[in-house]
């Protein structure tokens, strides 16, 4: 049930959309309230803090009066909520306190190290950094001896090159990275998040053609050489088409791949089309059947080869030359790109992935220096010197004076030698269960004070607080009332059976040519009609078939023949006279024969659009006929039969799509319209209940104070 609610309360509190907001409350600093029921007292910055984040949500600014009407709306389901005593249940206390445990982790962290580090990463972003390394490996917790080894290893490296050696031919003979024997350490081009982040910080505070310091990393030490920079080239999304390497290949071998993707290619500038030749000609198996089209990428996603080209080209549609990869040779065609964006518009998913990010663990030593800078945290040396001068120490070898000693406060909150060593591991070292301690009750202490600390956060609860009594008074008195009271629900039917009526429909004929020379005959609406006829005919009377029905070959039309044949003919002499009036009628694509139980030969000629139109069409690569609802506003709204539309698809293809026939709107059954039924009904129910609302509890509105906040807001 909670996870049901975690979707649900979002969507009924409309202002509320995520677990934190960089919102600030109204600058009214007025006390009075902006409106009052019975005892409650609802205050300008709870209502503008709603306010402001609703209309950041919507993306538009809405009437002030219109978005107080809700929220005294609002207001008015959770008092008669706290009124049923809904807030003292267990199941609710406890579905509370869950919540309240997630939404206050992302302030946890103090704020200003958390921008500190969006803000490092955005302009990271924007630059891209071109690298080679020479790793020596050793394990985050390796022995002191092997450490300490490792790291006399790569000091000798970068002396050696700090003597002139070649930094490519000491990566060849140094390098532990398996990789450094083939490509002379290099890492080519990447941007932030793509390497771990001590390495990340390293390549990026290292000069061009300069070497970084030596840095450690969870696979050993590092130094980095920094190649080149330049400005991020941004992201890019294409297509391609792959020829693959054999196993093994040979230097025949990739002589016939080379020469099957110049083949692909001359196709490709003498005007074939792209999706047929990628689906038809691509070795790449998972992307062939979309045309070759790859997810976006950024650098150093992709073989540098491929990258570049990538990356030269400029217009979208745009064809690259053959270009070879470790894996084939491939041509690529730009579908899209784009840059970085604004630091506004990443902020949030940048908070997010630096959160998750490793960088967010290594600068939690930051994050504790600024604690105890805001909380003004002070150590009593005292305290510290004697717990440093007894080895062991214990409650036992303390007098009671030494134990309420102060050890640190945090603001004016004082901590004594006894509550640390209430918490005291005395089978870790000293100083480092000093650390644990003090980190523990800087950490307690912010979650303690967050509500002073950042208003949002107490909005955020209180919208928590009222968003679960939200949904169960809304559950008691409307939902429940919708799914288990079907008599009711059939007596607003009956009562309201006018509004459920089905849209327009019209049927559509949708046909995909892949060579616009086989458009023309098309121009019509496809529409069928029957010429029975009754007399007998000798199979060489078929070509006076065509003048007896009076067929006018100008007309694009469906014409279904009814044809009584001899007794007894035998399938092999139908299927001739089949084939006899399939070339009568050489100017029609005859699509099937139908046998009907009258002894009859049903001819469909130019069918409605369906797969067999396709079949006897090499030029027609797929015809359907479907039934769709007129939306008011669409392409199809207020057309006739007979218009019809061409589109041009993803694929560059010509699609032509008919208007066959129309059918008016219906009456909807009971079962029909149900969905919508539900809905109207529920906002019926609660209309009604909040009508009782307003009688039960006294609503004031201050309309100075909302005075005020209309001219705060026109500022």
């Amino acid at each position: 049930m909670r996870n049901i609610k975690g979707l649900i309360i979002p969507l009924l509190l409309i202002f509320i959309s995520s677990c934190k907001t960089t919102q600030k409350p109204s600058k009214s600093e007025d006390i009075t309230p902006l409106f009052t029921i019975d005892s409650l007292s609802v205050y300008p910055d709870e209502f503008m803090y709603a306010y402001e984040k609703s209309n950041k949500n919507k993306g538009e600014t809405e009437p002030i009066e219109d978005y107080l009407d809700l929220y005294i709306d609002f207001k008015l389901k959770v008092i008669e909520a706290k009124a049923e005593a809904i807030d003292t249940t267990e199941a609710y206390i406890n579905e509370l306190n869950g919540y309240l445990e997630e939404i206050k982790k992302p302030y946890l962290t103090t704020e200003k190290v958390n921008k500190e580090l969006v803000n490092e990463t955005y302009e990271r972003l924007q630059q891209e950094v071109n690298a080679s390394h020479i790793l020596i490996r050793v394990d985050q917790d390796a022995a002191a001896e092997d450490t300490l080894r490792a790291y006399q290893k790569i000091s000798e490296v970068k002396s050696k090159f700090e003597a002139g050696e070649s930094f490519e031919a000491l990566a060849r003979e140094y390098s532990e990275d398996p990789s450094a024997k083939s490509n002379n350490g290099l890492l080519g081009w990447f941007t932030a998040f793509q390497m771990v982040y001590p390495f990340e910080s390293a390549a990026y505070q290292t000069e061009v053609s300069e070497i970084s310091p030596i840095i450690r990393t969870q696979f050993g030490y590092h130094i980095i050489k920094v190649n080149d920079k330049r400005e991020t080239l941004g992201r890019i999304k294409i297509a391609h088409i792959m020829k693959r390497f054999p196993p093994q290949a040979s230097a025949e071998d990739s002589a016939k791949t080379q020469e099957a993707i110049r083949d692909v290619y001359e196709q490709l500038k003498s005007g074939e089309n792209w999706f047929i030749l990628a689906t038809k000609e691509s070795e790449d198996l998972s992307t062939k059947d979309n045309g070759g089209s790859l997810p976006w990428f950024g650098a150093g996603r992709l073989p540098s080869s491929l990258e570049t080209a990538a990356f030269r080209l400029e217009e979208k549609g745009e064809i690259s030359k053959p270009v070879q990869s470790p894996y084939g040779w491939h041509i690529l065609k730009l579908e899209d790109k784009r840059g970085v964006g604004s630091l506004e518009s990443m902020r949030e998913s940048l908070s997010r992935r630096v959160q998750r990010d490793q960088r967010s663990d290594l600068k939690e030593v930051e994050v504790i220096r600024k604690l105890k800078e805001e909380n003004n945290f002070t150590k009593n040396s005292e305290a510290y010197n004697l717990l440093n001068s007894k080895e062991n120490i214990s409650k036992d070898d303390l007098k009671k004076k030494e134990l309420e000693m102060t050890l640190f406060t945090i603001s004016k909150k004082e901590f004594s030698i006894n509550d640390f060593l209430n918490e005291y591991d005395s089978s870790n070292k000293l100083n480092l269960e000093l650390e644990k301690f003090e980190k523990s009750e800087l950490f307690q202490y912010e979650e303690n004070n967050l509500e002073t600390k950042y208003p949002e956060y107490r909005f955020l609860r209180q919208e928590y607080k009222d968003g679960l009594l939200l949904f169960e008074i809304m559950n008691q008195k409307v939902w429940s009332k919708i799914s288990e009271d079907t008599t009711a629900l059939k007596k607003y039917y009956e009562k309201n059976r006018s509004d459920y009526k089905s849209n327009e429909k019209i049927k559509i004929a949708r046909i995909t040519f892949s060579d616009t020379s086989s458009i023309k005959p098309f121009k019509k609406p496809i529409k069928g009609q029957y010429f029975p006829l009754t007399q007998q005919l000798a199979y060489d009377d078929s070509k006076k078939l065509k003048e007896q029905i009076k067929i006018d070959d100008s007309i694009d039309h469906k014409v279904f023949v009814g044809l009584s044949l001899p007794k007894n003919i035998s399938e092999s002499d139908s299927i001739k006279l089949f084939k006899d009036l399939n070339q009568t009628f050489s100017n029609m694509e005859v699509v099937k024969l139908i046998y009907s139980d009258e002894n009859k030969i049903y001819l469909q000629l130019l069918s409605e659009a369906n797969e067999l139109l396709a079949i006897n069409n090499e030029r027609i690569e797929s015809a359907s006929t479907e039934i769709i609802d007129v939306l008011e506003g669409s392409k199809w709204d207020n057309k006739n039969e007979g218009d019809y539309f061409k589109n041009v698809t993803k694929s560059g293809m010509i699609e032509l799509n008919y208007i066959l026939e129309s059918y008016p709107p219906e009456q909807k059954a009971f079962n029909e319209a149900k969905a919508e039924l539900m809905e109207n009904y529920q906002k019926h129910l609660e209309n009604e209940w909040l009508t009782e609302l307003k009688k039960k509890y006294n609503i004031n509105v201050n309309e100075s104070v909302l005075n005020k906040l209309k001219s705060e807001i026109e500022e």
